[in-house]
């Protein structure tokens, strides 16, 4: 029998696939989507097969393809693979690291260093006298850890062995548990001396009715139970398998099932037009905060169900929380996937399994649930649409929420961006006639939207005490609330205790030696900490650069000074903080718990407190330093600020009673700081569309954004000067207008060790930004330089 070929994509930073010779034993099992085990380079990889029997290069010997890996379903199907195609084509991006990276991680085989036999070694197995090393091989390649390394060396000196890489398992692997069954009733009569029953025959008599029962479940009622079961099994009443065990993601907490409440008018049109079957359409769902997004989702999905199809739903990842998963869990039951980092490996890979052989039909997850193999996919939901966090910003750099679009009108599927705070490219969309625009103007059981005051600190200036960022208002505000026995929440998107440590002799501030970025002191760690790249160090006793003692002094502030100073000035109050530092593990769903249960009075945080929560008693909401991020060197810094503020804003008043905003400002009468206190999405996307416009920015451009990054500062900066030489030379033969801003150093220029430089070209229409960015690779890089492509980019820090 002759041997076929394959395509194979191999998860390394090149662009293309590689032709593999597949050798007639795996013929039948070597199908498109499925993992195989392949040499390249002299390494022992995984790689994904992608095309059958096409035809090789002439003249090139092809090696062979050593193993398929998947047992019975490719991992990746007809249409799951095509979708990952094209994501790699549209992001320039190595088609197989796209393909790594759309499965659950850790569940690759690796490879590990190994042993073969050379020739001289297969011929010494005759001898007498061979090594017991050499005998060991016979077989085949093995491990090189389980020998002795003086053996090795000997073996290897005398040219016997030669060393290989070969394959070890996956880290992460299917769980498996010893189970028994009855299969035949109990003893009609004791079989013990004095008529009294056996142990085992009253194992026996517990298991009969209970199906199969794990080994460990056995234990717990009767312990040492393995002599007797070996019995059982023996005498056949009792059958003994191995059987899949699914990791329980939700750790076997029962959540009761809820009773949908009644839509009103403008959610049952909205679920009207999203359960709708057939074809592709795509919506935006347009909802104040608190108007019931989530309940026109889930009565989607209900009726997507019913009619046997499925559903994906993405949420941001801070977005994705224990109340979220609890809500649709008590509406759609245990049968749904939930996709996120916070679950082991092992909770993922069940997760993605179930998906895969359609045991459940709804997967819910962050930004790489894009790739959840739901079937039958029939709706897709992007929930908090306008989100950054969609966008990935290493890797492969793909935006999950346009990528929900693609996916959608390849599987003839309805999609949903849901928001309060529409991104300008959904508004654009939606003004092209490409989204259809679903609007739920109110909240539901007549609760108002909250009052949002505008805190001016130039008339307000905070008292020079403990808390020099809690003005006045804002301090009235809190004490009012606490009397009245509700809650507050306070935002602050910094965390740690100070943001900048300085020498107040030299002005000296101390910086990460990895990145251009000031260290934070975490006072509850006793370090200073960079955000970025993890480095920490103590707190210096003198500066590092005049050598003066007593001088450092801890500037700005985070959400521990901010909980530090609330506790002091509110002593009564019971204080919390969330923040990455806090909400690790499952502490987020007990903090949650605590919330709702009514014992925190006041809850300080980050963006985590943004989005994904509901809680009833909440009716202050304090934002401590609205104009940061308005001064962000992005030209999305206006609608980042609006979202965000318009999403905290939003926790208050979700219930009966009345919400309070203050936002604290020095510059109350910025146009994105007055749409905000308007509630006017409307006026805010005008003015910042027009500006858009006449800036040539996105939406009415599409962009690129190429960055340089290397240890090298003088080689990045000629790498970037090269490149925009290039992209002006290649621009020229254009007949549509590119526009090349940069080449220049970023606005965080060093970061974990890397210069950065950056080029951001615009264009009409992507096609010219494709040829561009394809073109990009002609430009010679030195060293450890490193060229990234960045289609419809969001990060220019």
């Amino acid at each position: 029998m002759t041997s076929g070929t394959a395509e194979v994509a191999v998860p390394v930073p090149v662009v293309g696939a590689f032709h593999y010779r597949v050798p007639p034993a795996l013929d039948a099992a070597a199908r498109p989507g499925c993992r195989v085990r392949v040499r390249f380079a002299g390494r022992l990889i995984v790689g994904y097969l992608i095309a059958r029997d096409t035809p090789p290069p002439a003249g090139v010997r092809l090696a062979a393809i050593e193993a398929v890996l998947d047992d019975d379903l490719p991992t990746f199907d007809a249409d799951l693979l095509a979708f990952v195609r094209w994501i790699a084509t549209y992001y320039h991006a190595p088609l197989g690291e796209v393909l790594r990276g759309a499965h659950p991680p850790g569940t690759n085989e690796q490879a590990t260093p190994g042993l073969a036999l050379t020739d001289a070694g297969r011929a010494a197995l005759a001898e007498a006298d061979a090594p017991d090393l050499v005998r060991a091989l016979a077989d085949g390649p093995q491990a090189r850890a389980d020998f002795e390394a003086e053996a090795v060396a000997a073996a290897s000196a005398a040219g016997l062995v030669v060393a290989t890489p070969i394959a070890a398992a996956a880290p992460v692997q299917v769980k498996q548990a010893r189970v028994v069954r009855a299969v035949a009733p109990g003893p009609a009569t004791p079989r013990g001396p004095g008529g009294r029953p056996l142990k085992r025959d009253v194992i026996h008599q517990w298991l009969v009715g209970r199906g199969a029962v794990p080994v460990t479940e056995v234990a717990e009622e009767f312990p040492n139970p393995s002599a007797h079961l070996r019995q059982l099994v023996d005498e056949g009443s009792v059958v003994e398998a191995t059987v899949e065990v699914l990791r329980d993601p939700f750790l076997g907490a029962p959540v009761a099932r809820d009773t949908p409440p009644t839509l009103n008018d403008a959610q049952r049109r909205a679920v009207a037009a999203l359960a709708g079957e057939g074809a592709y359409a795509g919506y935006l769902l347009q909802g104040v905060t608190g108007s019931g997004k989530t309940e026109v989702y889930l009565h989607a999905i209900e009726a997507v169900l019913a009619r046997g199809d499925g559903a994906l739903v993405l949420v941001p990842e801070i977005a994705l929380t224990p109340q979220l998963v609890r809500r649709f869990r008590a509406r759609l039951g245990d049968a749904i996937a939930v996709l996120h980092s916070g679950l082991s490996r092992g909770e993922r890979f069940d997760a993605w399994r179930r998906l895969r052989r359609g045991d459940v039909r709804v997967a819910i997850g962050a930004r790489s649930a894009i790739f959840a193999p739901v079937a039958r996919l029939a709706l897709i939901v992007v929930d908090e649409e306008h989100d950054p966090s969609f966008k990935q910003h290493e890797g492969v750099r793909y935006h999950a929420r346009d990528m929900a679009l693609v996916r959608a009108a390849r599987a003839g599927a309805v999609v949903v961006l849901g928001t309060a705070t529409p991104s300008l490219e959904s508004t654009h969309n939606v003004a092209r006639g490409k989204l259809r625009r679903l609007l739920l103007p109110d909240r539901p059981g007549g609760a108002a939207l909250p009052r949002v005051e505008l805190v001016d600190l130039r008339a307000h200036r905070p008292p020079d005490d403990a808390a020099p960022f809690l003005s006045l208002p804002l301090r009235a505000a809190l004490t009012e609330t606490l009397a009245r026995g509700e809650q507050s929440i306070l935002f602050l998107n910094r965390r740690g205790f100070s943001t900048f440590v300085v020498c107040e002799a030299c002005g000296h501030v101390l910086q990460c030696p990895e990145c251009a970025i000031s260290l934070t002191w975490h006072r509850s760690r006793r370090r200073l900490v960079c955000h970025y790249s993890d480095h920490s160090m103590a707190l210096p006793a003198r500066c590092p650069s005049c050598q003066q003692a007593g001088t450092i002094r801890l500037q700005g502030q985070g959400t521990e000074r901010v909980e530090d100073a609330l506790r002091a000035l509110l002593p009564t109050a019971r204080v919390e903080r969330l923040d990455r530092d806090t909400a690790g593990g499952r502490k987020l769903e007990a903090l949650e718990q605590r919330m709702r249960r009514r014992e925190i009075d006041i809850l300080v945080g980050t963006q985590m407190v943004t989005k994904g929560h509901d809680f009833p008693d909440v009716t202050l909401v304090g934002v401590l330093a609205a104009d940061a991020s308005l001064q962000f060197p992005d030209f999305r810094a206006g609608e980042r600020t609006f979202q965000l503020l318009v999403q905290v804003a939003g926790r208050a008043g979700r219930a009966q009673r009345p919400g309070r905003v203050l936002i604290q400002t020095y510059n109350p009468g910025h146009p994105v700081l007055q749409a905000v206190a308007g509630h006017d999405y409307a006026a805010f996307a005008q003015q910042a569309l027009d500006d858009r416009r006449l800036g040539g920015y996105p939406p009415f451009s599409h962009a690129l954004a190429i960055r340089v990054d290397g240890p090298d500062e003088a080689a990045v900066g000629a790498t970037a000067q090269a490149i925009g030489r290039h992209l002006r030379a290649e621009g020229a033969g254009h007949a549509l207008p590119l526009h090349l801003r940069g080449p220049a150093p970023m606005p965080i220029s060093l970061l974990r060790g890397r210069h950065r430089w950056s080029l951001l070209l615009t264009a009409s229409q992507r096609d010219p930004l494709h040829r561009l960015a394809a073109s990009v690779a002609a430009v010679p890089t030195p060293g450890e330089t490193r060229v990234v492509l960045d289609v419809d980019p969001f990060d220019f820090l």
